[in-house]
């Protein structure tokens, strides 16, 4: 008798079923491992340095003021040029534009341009902005300008007007950018007295160290600062009237008034308005020309001595 058939091993998985020996688990060096938690405690240490040089500096960004009535910002912008014409400019004995002689065009994206530099504490800064919103909107037009007041307790206290602060400007002929440094209200913690809203850019931060100092202008670093096409600076005091001539009165009453040549609240934003925009035209080459040949900035520009052709 035959036995039965031997079968062969089937061959499991390559092998010949033959239990195999496991093979060693690959296991991470040790030294590895060291490193890695060494850089983990480095990234830690280094995250919590930078928290503590930093904490005090940050500037903390608040959301922009309260939008300006569009009322406001529409009779502010739209004074009519019978009454730009009727006032003329302002006493010839009060501070103005200081021209800039010799120096490089100040241009931004391609156009002639406007900067300025301010606070939104400072009485000063709130008079100029009502000039500088009469004048420029006389080249282009405003959006998202807000309402403010300067601080209560500096010098012509709770003076109503506008921040520049998450406005845009827009204009064929010119360009202009505005940086509100400071907010209204005093801060103890604050270096300057006042909680900082915003860093200049290099090219603001340029023109301060440049032109907002002697010999261009008696103060240094004062505010507001408004630099026209590097040809004029005005520095502080500089806007042509007293801020005390827009106290007690809201924004409403403010522009209310601007239509009344006169008014001595219209006398002194529309007259500084017409020396502004006389220093604008040269920028512009007298354009629009219904503005620029007007006779209201034909009188601001006799008083900046330079007679538009």
């Amino acid at each position: 008798m035959t036995g039965s058939p031997t079968m062969a091993p089937t061959p499991v998985n390559g092998t010949d079923g033959r239990p195999q020996p496991e093979r060693p688990r690959r296991r991470v060096p040790m030294a590895l491992v060291t490193w890695a938690f060494v850089a983990l405690i480095l990234l830690i240490v280094i995250a919590l340095l930078l928290l503590k040089v930093t904490r005090g500096t940050t500037v903390a960004i608040s959301p922009p003021v309260a939008p300006a009535s569009s009322a406001v910002v529409r009779a502010t912008t739209t004074i009519p040029n019978t009454v730009f014409d009727a006032v003329g400019v302002p006493d010839p004995a009060a501070p103005g534009p200081v021209a800039l002689v010799g120096q490089p065009p100040l241009t931004i994206a391609g156009h002639p341009a406007v900067v300025y530099v301010g606070g939104e504490f400072c009485p000063y800064c709130a008079a100029e902005r009502w000039a500088l919103v009469a004048a420029l909107g006389r080249f282009g037009s405003f959006s998202r300008l807000g309402a403010t007041a300067s601080s209560s307790t500096e010098i012509f206290p709770s003076t109503a007007t506008f921040s520049f602060d998450g406005s845009a400007y827009h204009s064929r002929y010119l360009t202009m950018t505005a940086v509100e440094e400071f907010g209204p209200a005093p801060a103890s913690t604050a270096p300057a007295g006042y909680p900082r809203l915003h860093d200049l850019t290099p090219l603001e931060a340029s023109l301060v160290r440049r032109y907002d100092t002697q010999p261009f202008v008696a103060g240094s670093g004062t505010i507001p600062f408004v630099d026209v096409g590097n040809r004029y600076v005005i520095s502080g005091a500089g806007v042509g009237f007293s801020p005390g001539v827009l106290q007690g009165t809201s924004m409403a009453q403010i522009a209310t008034d601007l239509s009344d040549p006169t008014s001595p609240v219209t006398q002194s934003i529309a007259g500084a308005a017409n020396v502004l925009s006389a220093a604008i035209c040269q920028l512009t080459g007298n354009r629009p020309g219904a503005v620029c040949s007007s006779p209201g900035v034909r009188a601001g520009a006799h008083r900046l001595g330079v007679p538009l052709t």
